[in-house]
């Protein structure tokens, strides 16, 4: 109990309304922060806050804070207004579809190829959103629609500004897949046979550098927080980090594949952590002042380090991945739709095995700003 009574007045001193005494700003009225039409509590409720104002007045703690926010904003997130500007607005509420295919391709010795794939999963969710904080809730309508269990999962996060962006993702797949290509079955040609020995875990990190950051906004093609006024481009160098654990188990193949396996039924274990140096290219065109066209490609190089567990014990090799996106936007007024696709895909080479995974994920957006 006294633990949330005092968590409540923490809360209470930071948001609450204070008196123009213990502003930041100080005029030298004897009013009321409550009468005052500079207090921020004042002007938030009216919709009318804007923190590069330097007049309006806050409590200490929360004065620091907007200075810090706004240092920030200046070094990492100014632009050139000919190329890019501002939505003038800070919320977006927006519904959001959100459909994805987990692939694989797995060539044993370099003689026994299998390519392994889901099914298309849909969510259906709604998201509000303050600036850099979003919350929403969405369903997964392959089950709502098809009651299908609730096989995969996948979670993500994104931060991104003029000079750099961060994003991370999390995704599982726990046995829902299928065989398209099986060695030589069907002379090498599509099938589609259930394979539930598939599984999958991927934590992964990007992050990227832009360095033509003032005429260049990639938040104006994915975020919808700024527009870009003229077609502009930039070179772009990052970094991917993923930690991979996908088992391919080939004691569950249909009966009728066993045949055509060349190889020992066993549990293939993919188990690695990989680190890339990634180096790219992303161009906004501009195809009329409503219209907005990306397209994006960062393949990286580095390498692969596997664990003790994965199917080549402990090693070290080579890695490569390769991220792909495109978007197309249209804004009319605070209103957008946005469609995208993305591809993300990581390969794993040795001696003894080829072994790519790859995420590819359709979105559409419909929103408004405000």
């Amino acid at each position: 109990m006294k633990t949330r009574l005092l968590t409540l007045l923490i809360i209470t001193f930071l948001l609450a309304p204070v008196s123009i005494g213990a502003a930041r700003t100080v005029s030298g009225s004897d009013n009321t922060a409550a009468d005052n039409d500079r207090n921020w509590w004042h002007l938030f409720k009216k919709r009318e806050l804007n923190m590069a104002d330097t007049t309006v007045e806050y409590p200490p703690f929360l004065g620091f804070c907007v200075d810090v926010y706004n240092w920030a904003d200046r070094t990492f997130n100014s632009y050139d207004t000919t190329y890019v500007v501002g939505t003038g607005r800070r919320w977006k509420a927006r519904i959001l579809s959100d459909n994805w295919v987990d692939s694989y391709y797995l060539n044993i010795s370099r003689d026994m190829p299998i390519r392994v794939m889901s099914d298309p999963y849909c969510n259906l969710g709604a998201y509000l959103q303050y600036m850099a904080v979003s919350i929403g809730y969405s369903l997964d309508m392959s089950n709502v629609i098809g009651n299908r269990p609730s096989n995969h999962k996948k979670l993500e996060f994104n931060f991104n500004c003029a000079r750099f962006n961060i994003e991370g993702h999390y995704w599982e797949n726990t046995g829902e897949t299928y065989i398209r290509t099986f060695g030589n079955y069907n002379h090498g040609h599509l099938i589609k046979k259930p394979f539930a020995g598939t599984t999958q875990k991927t934590i992964g990190i990007n992050g990227y550098f832009f360095f033509n950051n003032r005429k260049f906004a990639m938040g104006a093609a994915y975020n919808f927080s700024k527009f870009q006024k003229k077609s502009a481009g930039s070179a772009i160098i990052g970094f991917n980090y993923n930690n991979t654990d996908i088992n391919m188990d080939l004691n569950k193949i249909p009966e009728e594949l066993k045949p055509y396996l060349n190889k020992p039924p066993e549990n293939y274990r993919f188990h690695y952590n990989s680190y890339c140096l990634m180096g790219g290219y992303s161009y906004n065109w501009v195809l009329n002042p409503h219209l907005l066209f990306n397209i994006s490609a960062f393949p990286g190089v580095g390498y692969t380090h596997t664990y003790e567990d994965s199917v080549e014990e402990s090693n070290k090799l080579l890695a490569l991945t390769i991220k792909g996106q495109a978007s197309l936007t249209y804004n009319l007024g605070d209103f957008f739709v946005c469609a995208v696709g993305k591809l993300d895909g990581n390969w794993y080479r040795s001696g003894s095995y080829s072994f790519i995974s790859s995420v590819e994920n359709a979105q559409l957006s419909v929103g408004v700003r405000f």
